[in-house]
């Protein structure tokens, strides 16, 4: 019986710990954030993807993520 009421208080802090995770508002600012970054960045490979000199899709990419992440309202550190 105590095994029983340790598994069941055990669980019931997991479960509390669990479903606070994501409603962390510092956490959805980071998913939030990433999520962009990818976005923006999946759009430079596309808007890159047939140039044939690396060095400069490389640097076009990198413009295109500031100026696409400038779009979604970051600031951009130079």
């Amino acid at each position: 019986m105590p095994r029983f009421f340790f598994s069941a208080a055990l669980a019931t802090a997991l479960l509390a710990i669990g479903c606070t995770a994501g409603t962390n508002p510092d956490y959805d600012t980071r998913v939030a954030t990433e999520r962009d970054f990818l976005d923006c960045q999946n759009q430079s490979y596309v808007s890159t993807g047939t140039m044939t000199d690396p060095g400069g899709a490389s640097e076009r990419q990198q413009q295109i993520i500031d100026e696409c992440m400038r779009h979604k309202g970051y600031t951009i550190n130079d």
